[in-house]
């Protein structure tokens, strides 16, 4: 009876955080709309759609979900995406009839869920208290604007708090499926590779002994695999992708992270609106991020998520034309767990109010056509 009683609270509270996280982030949405204040457009509705279809990668992502990738041509690039998120939304698609319903439909679900592992899998990692507070950072991050519009965020999101999760469950086969689905959504899923073979390795020696069911661990990089396997049937070559990356539109080639870094100060200090909405906030987010990871390792946070924000970080931040790098970061769940782990409560206080007076800026920016990126 206990156990039931336990059972059926678990339940209630993720349900509950299931549909608060949901809630909220429209509840953001609507106040920026507010704000935005454009009566001209036509109803909400036919705003949203008319903004966010044609937002930044959402307008590849129904263009992949709809047609596929194309051998040659004008869409040729579009190979750069990875292709979970517009599988997803071709199969949705055929539910809802819209592939841009699907998409919001997909991100909303997967937000929903990622809140509730979130909670997880901070309460496996500090306790149910703190558990909340790290959900409640993740609520208001300042471009959480992605994660309910045509972007793969929450899908991703979602499939790296529910890895991390498994890892420490060491269910490591659950993990190394999980990581996989990662690894075919974003390049950088392959970063939950580190934190599943380091787990499995100290699992291992502390056992003193090999254990198959840790070779589970080895299905993250599949998703990659999987991924280059696709550049080579559609357009013959596995790393096709790179070439197009180097092109026209988004002239992406990896960098080492000081010369990226040095580059965005250098536009920083050149550029009045576009250095306050994107450079200075990725060069900010990027030295805050590793100041948070020393602190988590200063308060004993499991080393398989401290290693997950260092590979994540590596991996987002060799990017040569870095202009989504304070979207990168909001996957970065790391920091989140690092946050709730902070004891002071006027500094998780002031964080806090900080960080939601800056997503209604960004937000705000964002159906105003800013570049929010």
């Amino acid at each position: 009876m206990i156990s039931f009683f336990k059972n059926n609270r678990k339940m209630m509270t993720y349900a509950g955080l299931f549909l608060f996280t949901i809630l909220i982030h429209w509840l953001i949405m609507g106040i920026a709309f507010i704000l935005y204040n454009n009566p001209d457009g036509g109803s909400i509705f036919k705003q949203f759609y008319d903004r966010y279809a044609a937002c930044g990668d959402a307008s590849h992502y129904l263009n992949i979900a709809e047609h596929g990738y194309y051998a040659d041509g004008e869409f040729a690039n579009q190979i750069v995406f990875y292709p979970l998120y517009p599988l997803l939304m071709k199969i949705v698609s055929f539910v809802t009839g819209s592939y841009f319903v699907a998409g919001v439909l997909i991100s909303d679900i997967c937000l929903g869920i990622s809140a509730c592992f979130m909670y997880r899998l901070t309460a496996k990692e500090l306790d149910e208290s703190r558990a909340f507070d790290s959900v409640a950072i993740y609520l208001v991050y300042p471009f959480s604007v992605f994660l309910v519009a045509v972007f793969t965020e929450s899908l991703f999101i979602m499939l790296v708090v529910m890895c991390l999760t498994y890892i420490k469950d060491k269910k490591w086969i659950i993990a190394g499926i999980v990581g996989m689905l990662a690894a075919l959504t974003k390049s950088q899923g392959i970063a939950l590779f580190v934190p599943a073979m380091y787990e499995a390795v100290v699992y291992m020696l502390e056992n003193r002994r090999f254990k198959v069911k840790c070779l589970g661990t080895l299905i993250v990089p599949v998703g990659t695999i999987i991924y280059l396997i696709i550049n080579k049937v559609v357009q013959g070559d596995y790393f096709a992708f790179v070439a197009h990356e180097e092109a026209e539109p988004w002239y992406n080639t990896a960098k080492w992270i000081s010369v990226n870094l040095d580059t965005q100060y250098n536009m920083a200090i050149g550029d009045g609106y576009l250095s306050i909405i994107i450079y200075w906030a990725q060069i900010i987010l990027y030295f805050l991020g590793i100041i948070a990871l020393f602190y988590g390792l200063h308060k004993k946070i499991s080393p398989s998520i401290i290693a997950y924000g260092g590979a994540y970080m590596f991996l987002s931040f060799l990017h040569g034309w870095l202009i989504s790098g304070p979207r990168y970061m909001m996957s970065c769940v790391t920091l989140y767990v690092v946050y709730a782990a902070i004891d002071n409560r006027y500094v998780k206080n002031a964080i806090l109010v900080v960080s939601g007076i800056f997503v209604i800026f960004y937000t705000l920016g964002s159906w105003q056509g800013q570049a929010i990126m």
